[in-house]
């Protein structure tokens, strides 16, 4: 047979478990209490003196009782959610003393009321102990049940000696059968109203760490998606990075071993591929440090080279670029090319590199289209010039559509492409067109390659 919380939350599966315990309020909360208690105490004594001024001197109570009564039942108040039974139980005992005849009217008034009520309310949404407080409060319901069956003889007792509480009653129902209702439904909205709305704060507490718990467990699961995606394209930044350098010093090995052979016949082409050895070695160097550069931001033991993929295909490049427009198109997105270069071929001679990091945002651009526009279209335009600083290249995707709905992403590729840029020395810019639609364009800095010198 089960016992008697488990059979109510069985009924009841709202409610929370059994052994579920509130977290007890913090310091500052149970020192607002004393001092709101407070307040109440004088509003309380204050009031009492009002009734006084209009009460008789012969049925006035008696005044260090009725103070005593105010007190007992106020004062627990400051303690209510450091140890709601026992100021429950407290503020029990002295309601049931204030129904003595010198009291009774201190226990009607309505800051009395509202103390007691207070109590109970508060007994039922904080205690940690459920079977403790059932208990007591079985306890106090019995007191109560006995008080209101002795008012109902008491009222009995007078329509036996002839005695009437009205001698001439509005109503349709006999005096002594509206005053046991009456008793009986204000006792019920009374002890029921303070019960059920502790009921319902209670259960709401539990609902609202629940609520808490699994938000905390999204945010740290979010935030573990986060780092995964951020280290995952690090990882890739790195092993493209690896093949460039790697190209580099290939070139290196290549000039070095021609500058070798040609030197005693034609100083002059040894000379210049030197010069070209020497290029490749500063455009490795500088790539390296742009690269531990990012790295370091928030550089991990997920960073670790030993969790990437064994088998890769060769690094892509601009020459490839056919293909990712195909594959675009493939997906619904229909791409307009635009070229301007200030030197006809210039990109496809750009270092691998830059070359590959250039094709890398080309394809990031057009999937944030694909993935967040209702645009069909975009248009991909590559330009390239010279200023005071060099030479430089340039990689647009616009689109005209609207943002699609419910299509907000984490904003990694995005975070990517500025990666990128960064590594050469790249200014990025990312936004909103007029009237709609959305940019995203990429100036890169060409750093001669060796493979460039080799070329020509």
């Amino acid at each position: 047979m089960y016992r008697l919380p488990e059979l109510v939350h069985r009924r009841l599966p709202t409610l929370p478990p059994v052994d579920w315990e509130r977290p007890s309020p913090d310091k500052k909360s149970l020192r607002r209490d004393i001092i709101v208690a407070s307040g109440f105490l004088l509003l309380a004594l204050a009031m009492h003196e009002l009734l006084l001024s209009l009460t008789e001197q012969e049925n006035a109570p008696d005044p260090l009782l009725a103070y005593l009564v105010l007190v007992s039942l106020i004062v627990p108040l400051m303690f209510r959610r450091r140890w709601p039974i026992t100021m429950m139980l407290i503020g029990s005992a002295a309601f049931v003393g204030a129904g003595s005849e010198n009291t009774y009217q201190v226990g009607m008034e309505l800051c009395a009321q509202l103390a007691y009520f207070i109590g109970i309310y508060t007994a039922v949404t904080w205690s940690k102990n459920r079977r403790g407080l059932w208990i007591a409060m079985s306890v106090v319901l019995l007191f109560m049940a006995t008080w209101v069956i002795v008012t109902f003889f008491t009222s009995d007792l007078l329509t036996a000696t002839g005695t009437s509480m009205v001698e001439d009653p509005a109503g349709v129902l006999p005096t002594s059968t509206a005053f046991i209702f009456y008793n009986l439904l204000m006792n019920l909205l009374y002890f029921g109203g303070a019960i059920f709305l502790g009921m319902v704060s209670w259960t709401n507490a539990y609902a609202s760490q629940i609520v808490e718990t699994q938000a905390q467990r999204i945010a740290d699961q979010s935030q573990q998606l986060a780092d995964r995606a951020v280290n995952e394209e690090r990882l890739r930044i790195a092993r493209e990075l690896h093949d460039v350098i790697a190209h580099h010093i290939a070139s290196v090995g290549i000039q070095a071993s021609a500058a070798r052979m040609v030197h005693e016949r034609d100083p002059q082409q040894s000379i210049e591929l030197m010069r070209g050895i020497e290029s490749s070695a500063r455009s490795a160097v500088s790539e390296t440090r742009a690269l531990l550069g990012v790295l370091r931001e928030h550089g991990g033991p997920e960073d670790s080279p030993s969790s990437a993929e064994g088998a890769r295909n060769p690094e892509p490049s601009m020459a490839q670029l056919d293909e990712l427009i195909a594959a675009n198109e493939r997906q619904g997105l229909s791409i307009q090319i635009s070229r301007d270069e200030h030197q006809p071929g210039f990109i496809s001679t750009l270092p691998a590199g830059l070359s590959l990091a250039l094709y890398r945002i080309s394809g990031e651009a057009l999937a944030n289209v694909r993935a967040h526009s209702t645009a069909r279209t975009a248009t991909l335009s590559l330009r390239s010039g010279t200023d005071a600083d060099g030479a430089w290249i340039e990689v647009e995707v616009t689109d005209s559509g609207r943002p699609r709905p419910d299509s907000a992403g984490g904003g990694y590729g995005l975070r990517g492409i500025r990666e990128r840029a960064k590594l050469h020395h790249g200014l990025v810019e990312i936004g909103p067109r007029i009237p709609h639609g959305w940019r995203t364009r990429a100036r890169l800095r060409v750093v001669s390659d060796a493979a460039t010198r080799l070329a020509t």
